[in-house]
């Protein structure tokens, strides 16, 4: 019963990683450029940030998807513990964001919508996600066996993934007159 829950939720996980390191890679200035406009980080380590934010990415991503490849359920729950971790420092960078009033891009490259709530939602929710398949990992499907329970787990993560990665632009108002977007 709780299989399949957890094996969408670890490839929802990996699929937005996937896409965020995609989106590092295409747009390599995003990132820094808003850690510079968000100036919470000082100006000397943007860069920096930057490149380790990426680099931990690439790794809990990679080391994701070599325990589903191998079977590895300790290596699977310890990249998707990393990764909640991950989303978790998201989830509290941009919601500290929102709230100074700050403002600017969330550098997450593609369709740049501003630094807010939905940002800090989608990151929590990642964060969620992620335990939940960290404590569950003993039963999620790994990619060595394709099977129809796997194929509509896969379908339903894409599916989920895209909603995510796609939630604060979609929610957001690009009306600024109407109301100026802050974190409670």
């Amino acid at each position: 019963m709780l299989a399949f829950p957890a094996t969408v939720a670890a490839y929802v996980v990996l699929f937005v990683l996937v896409v965020a390191v995609a989106e590092r890679v295409r747009a390599p200035g995003a990132l820094p450029f808003a850690l510079a406009v968000h100036g919470i980080v000082p100006r000397h380590a943007v860069r920096p940030v930057a490149g380790a934010v990426t680099a931990a990415e690439v790794a809990v991503a990679a080391a994701l998807l070599v325990g589903l490849v191998r079977a590895s359920g300790s290596l699977t729950a310890t990249a998707l513990a990393v990764a909640a971790a991950l989303f978790a420092g998201y989830g509290g960078y941009s919601r500290h964001v929102a709230r100074s009033g700050r403002g600017g891009p969330c550098g997450c490259g593609g369709a740049e919508v501003p630094m807010g709530r939905w940002v800090m939602v989608r990151a929590v929710t990642l964060a969620a996600l992620a335990a939940f398949a960290a404590t569950a990992a003993a039963v999620v499907r790994p990619l060595t066996r394709v099977d129809p329970p796997l194929v509509v787990a896969l379908l339903a993560a894409l599916t989920i993934g895209t909603l995510l990665w796609h939630l604060p632009a979609a929610m957001h108002d690009p009306a600024p007159d109407r109301h100026h977007e802050v974190v409670p």
